[in-house]
């Protein structure tokens, strides 16, 4: 066999694995799309047209880089050098494009990026706005499923826009795992309660802090383990229906929340007397809770009303626990700085003996919530805010480098009321976006009744 046969023979080798290679490709891509979900394959004409669009897109929204420094060019620059007139030989600079792999689902297109030097999830979500305009899609959502890869999703049909009951709710396996709701990914999230001594909840009114908590109340009332606590400083009457299976229930009345964070304080020190002769660990949570020992909740609704010093600043009037003046009583400065100190201790210290506080409130800056208590508590949720000072405030100071989690976005739509931002990990990132579940009080009161008999008072709970 001469060269030029075994040259034919090379290239016919060639072309044939080229053309397995398209074949298989081909295929591939039919199998996907014959498998694929109805709701999935309306998409697949936006994902092949994004798909050859994708390099004229990058080059205009300069999610792509010049490679400045050509091969020859590098060699001149990094490897040896032979006296002192080198000639560098000029090559044409390269475009580099992040490499994408596109698939569809039912809610729209999702591109799996790997980033490349110079481009980065800043710029994607400096961009989100521009590709979602050219997708026409509703939403472009950024998420980091780990570090040098991306998952950009342009959402025609929002999984959170969609509407969630508790009917709706797959159970879970966990035990002691609240509902937390409904991500971008229409999966069911779940907050384990193990070792949490605190969460905060802030947004703005209206947008779905109570229906989230009374979601939360329906899950609890049915374990004979758990004890209720609520201290509603709205004093709107909210849980006024769910008073028969909590173990207290008081209004904005600075004086009776005080009486009632003087009982916690004292059943927190119980508890951390006793929790090694009662469950034989130190840390109750390697026990679990149990009727004799139980899990308390405390609810603190519109906390602000109760650690305002600016509020009270003046008043030297002093106080009996009724709320009468009286010469030997306190005032209400003095109650507040109470307060503050109890609900600090409860968060510190009450994570060891299964007393978990929740402190509720539109704004979580200093002035609503004091640092100590806000700062200590394990997760941080936040429906709709108007700055993103607010949002710092709620969930860190990490959110400013998450845009696209950050709760500012929320006030935009309608459609967005009863969504929120939580402080956990989602894909990769420290934060995740759910829609939490709609409650019929009603549903909420009958349930209360029908589980009274769980009631226990502190003597009994602990």
């Amino acid at each position: 066999m001469n060269i030029i046969e075994s040259i034919q023979h090379v290239v016919f080798g060639v072309w044939a694995v080229v053309l397995l290679g398209l074949v298989g490709y081909v295929t591939t891509g039919t199998v996907r799309f014959a498998v694929a979900p109805v709701a999935a394959k309306r998409h697949y004409p936006l994902m092949l047209w994004t798909r050859l669009r994708w390099h004229w897109l990058a080059r205009n929204l300069n999610l792509c880089q010049v490679d400045k420094h050509g091969p020859s060019k590098s060699r001149a620059a990094f490897g040896p050098t032979i006296g002192k007139n080198v000639r560098i030989e000029k090559s044409k600079a390269k475009i580099r494009f992040p490499r994408v792999r596109w698939r569809a689902d039912q809610y729209g297109i999702i591109a799996r990026v790997r980033l490349i030097p110079g481009v980065g999830r800043k710029e994607f979500e400096a961009a989100t706005a521009y590709l979602a305009d050219y997708w026409k899609c509703s939403r472009v959502q950024v998420s980091s499923p780990r570090p040098g890869i991306l998952v950009v999703r342009g959402l025609r049909r929002d999984p959170l826009a969609d509407g969630l009951t508790l009917a709706d709710i797959r159970r879970h396996d966990v035990a002691l795992a609240l509902f937390l709701g409904r991500d971008e990914w229409a999966t069911d999230r779940w907050l384990p309660l193990s070792g949490i001594a605190g969460i905060t909840v802030g947004g703005l009114p209206g947008y779905g802090k109570t229906s989230l908590i009374l979601s939360w109340l329906m899950e609890l009332f049915p374990l004979a383990f758990v004890q209720i606590v609520v201290i509603d400083g709205k004093g709107g009457g909210d849980y006024i229906g769910l008073k028969s299976r909590l173990m207290r229930l008081v209004d904005d009345d600075l004086f009776a929340a005080l009486v009632v964070f003087r009982e916690l304080r004292q059943e927190l020190r119980h508890r951390q007397a006793t929790v090694v002769s009662r469950l034989g660990v130190t840390n109750g949570w390697k026990a679990g809770p149990r009727e004799d020992f139980s899990l308390l909740v405390v609810i603190v609704d519109e906390c602000h009303t109760f650690f305002d010093l600016d509020g009270v600043k003046g008043d030297k009037t002093k106080y009996d626990l009724d709320g009468l003046p009286t010469k030997d009583g306190i005032t209400k400065t003095e109650a507040v700085l109470e307060i503050r100190s109890i609900a600090a201790d409860l968060v510190k210290k009450g994570r060891s003996v299964m007393m978990l506080s929740l402190w509720l409130t539109q704004k979580q800056t200093s002035d609503a919530i004091p640092t100590a208590i806000r700062d200590n508590c394990t997760v941080g949720l936040s429906f709709a805010v108007k700055t993103v000072d607010a949002a710092v405030a709620a969930l860190g100071d990490a959110i400013r480098q998450y845009g696209a989690y950050c709760p500012t976005t929320l006030r935009e739509q309608p459609t967005y009321i009863g969504v929120c931002t939580a402080s956990i990990s989602g894909d990769g990132d420290p934060f995740v976006r759910v829609r939490v579940p709609r409650v019929d009080e009603s549903a909420a009161d009958d349930l209360a009744e029908q589980t009274a008999h769980y009631r226990r008072d502190f003597a009994q709970a602990a």
